[in-house]
């Protein structure tokens, strides 16, 4: 994967009511942050953006936006993969208010100042600040809808809980415990953490205790039952199972390795 970038602005101010309009688009990506509200055709819709909604125009997609009173936008133009939104599930030729807008502006600020500046490893440095860039457009997205509420505070929630029951792997947990922590019924504490983490607790919670079992089994000194014991499974057979499931041989054997 490989990013290169044409041109960039932060906090740029175009006159009032100005109008940016290409028909078939450009030969690279465009990155847009909207610092002020925008009228944005996409397809045959007519989008009435709020304050810091974001877009990525894909190469040869329409650019049609005209600002409803001041233009204030910070912009990155970059050639990348042709996959390059799906790379990083940021979306794209859309409209989408993230969370993390000041973020994505200090890193358009950032890249600016490396291309203007051209200190050494520059054109390095703008390539991680790209990833960075789309990495944390991709995190604080909230997809365009009604007044674009946000589960972000929720999130926060799940990642401390996810956090804990990750670092505490040898502990007996439940779902009424994780229940407790976020106070939300079963139901939604599964249906969140998926949508949040892709994943289950319970499958998280397994993954946690297997990678810290394999580090132990490298230790001679600690015999297998006791791996089992101190990451959390509740017998050596159950320990087994797993293991053998996830790794494709015994913890026995594993550990001759």
């Amino acid at each position: 994967m490989n990013f290169e970038l044409h041109f960039c602005e932060y906090n740029r101010k175009n006159p009032d009511f100005d109008r940016i309009y290409r028909p078939d688009g450009s030969d690279d990506y465009l990155f847009l942050l909207l610092k002020t509200p925008m009228r944005i055709s996409i397809g045959d819709q007519n989008i009435i953006t709020k304050e810091n909604a974001c877009l990525l125009y894909t190469p040869g997609a329409k650019q049609d936006y005209r600002a409803l009173g001041k233009f204030v936008n910070s912009y990155v133009h970059f050639a990348g993969p042709e996959n390059s939104g799906e790379l990083f599930e940021v979306p794209a030729n859309e409209v989408f208010y993230p969370s993390t807008y000041e973020k994505i502006d200090e890193y358009i600020r950032e890249i600016q100042w490396e291309h203007v500046s051209a200190q050494p490893f520059s054109d390095e440095r703008i390539y991680y600040l790209l990833c960075e860039l789309m990495i944390c457009a991709h995190r604080g997205t909230v997809p365009i809808g009604n007044g674009g509420t946000s589960d972000g505070n929720l999130y926060e929630q799940f990642c401390h809980l996810r956090l804990t029951m990750i670092r505490e792997y040898d502990q007996p947990w439940t779902m009424e415990k994780l229940c407790e922590m976020v106070n939300l019924e079963k139901s939604q504490v599964y249906a969140y953490y998926r949508k949040f983490f892709r994943t289950t607790p319970h499958a998280d919670l397994i993954q946690a205790r297997l990678e810290n079992a394999r580090n132990m089994l490298t230790n001679e000194a600690v015999p297998i039952s006791e791996v089992a014991e101190r990451c959390g499974f509740s017998s050596i057979p159950h320990f087994c199972r797993y293991f053998k499931k996830e790794c494709g041989c015994t913890p026995g054997e594993y550990a001759r390795r």
